[in-house]
């Protein structure tokens, strides 16, 4: 309570009394301080599960990705812990994924390497072996009809090493381009004309008489784009054209045929040799595989078997067969996703 005297002209006339009622201000007062902590014990809740949320579902599931990438560097045997969460679909997961992707690829390749390496060395022991053995029977013969067969199998032997690393060599490259390169939107039909001008111009030349035929078909003039490497393309071409070449009769035509199926690109390659006399015609496509003696130099295996990786890297596949009725020689059919 407040009491204040009034005066006028130095008299007193009365007083003035203000007076409170402190129990409302107390109560003003304990509200702001209850307001006060409940607001930070909400902040402080509010924090503590947001720190639970995130370590659980952000800092624990990075922690456990960076000790699986620890893992695969050093050597050490492949930890699973991080497996739980490829099946999120935030980032987390989508990291998840391609993390496991990577790696899985990662040893599929070390895996590849170990064993071609292992195949390779394999390959070139045969030849090694038998050019050994036919350098020391030609050191002591002097038969000159028995040293040129001699000189013959050595000769065949050096054509089958060099083919087999140039082969092998060129499978490396053709990983490490494909890997680099971006793939571009192509047209099928431009990339198997060119290729097989430059092969009609070095027939000309050769004493085969071999002549290759571009036919289109399904595609009422419209074009075949397909999504890839321009020049990993025309080498499949190339090598496939090539090996119909070689095994084909002189005098004879060689076909292919552009065109469409379904939702592929189709293209088909038809000669006029001996065809395929294997009953599992799939094993053509096997690294190493050849059933060809008396092509022994000039084919070290890996052709159709480097055809059918960058085919496969180009997300479609290689069929061979024989030609069926009255027709004889090999038949080769490639498909390829068409890039609209």
């Amino acid at each position: 309570m407040t009491i204040n005297l009034v005066k006028i002209n130095e008299e007193n006339k009365g007083y003035i009394v203000v007076s409170e009622i402190a129990n409302d201000i107390l109560i003003a007062v304990d509200e702001r301080k209850n307001f006060i902590l409940i607001t930070v014990f909400s902040v402080a809740l509010v924090i503590i599960i947001f720190s639970v949320f995130l370590n659980k579902y952000i800092l624990k599931p990075i922690r456990s990705l960076v000790l699986y990438t620890k893992a695969i560097k050093e050597k050490d045997v492949k930890i699973s812990k991080h497996e739980k969460y490829l099946l999120r679909r935030d980032e987390v997961g989508l990291l998840s994924r391609s993390l496991n992707e990577m790696t899985e690829d990662l040893y599929k390749r070390i895996s590849v390497a170990e064993t071609f390496s292992s195949d390779l060395a394999h390959e070139i022991r045969n030849p090694l072996t038998s050019l050994k053995g036919a350098s020391e029977v030609l050191d002591n013969t002097s038969d000159s009809e028995k040293r040129k067969k001699l000189i013959k199998v050595i000769g065949h032997d050096v054509e089958r090493i060099e083919r087999l690393i140039t082969d092998y060599s060129q499978m490396l490259k053709d990983e490490a381009v494909l890997s680099r390169e971006k793939m571009k939107k192509i047209n099928l039909s431009n990339v198997v004309n060119s290729v097989v001008e430059d092969f009609n111009s070095n027939l000309l030349d050769s004493d085969k008489n071999i002549k290759i035929t571009v036919k289109q078909a399904n595609l009422n003039g419209s074009r075949i784009n397909v999504l890839g490497v321009e020049s990993k393309l025309e080498q499949i071409v190339a090598n496939l054209l090539d090996n119909a070449v070689s095994f084909s009769p002189a005098n004879s035509k060689i076909s292919i045929i552009c065109g469409t199926k379904k939702k592929d690109a189709q293209l088909v390659i038809e000669d006029e040799g001996p065809g395929f006399n294997e009953k599992n015609i799939d094993k053509i496509f096997d690294r190493f595989y050849s059933n060809r003696p008396e092509k022994f130099g000039e084919h070290s295996g890996l052709g159709l078997n480097i055809v059918k990786n960058i085919i496969e890297l180009h997300g479609g596949s290689i069929l061979a067969s024989n030609q069926g009725g009255n027709k004889k020689g090999a038949r080769i059919e490639v498909l390829l996703p068409i890039y609209i």
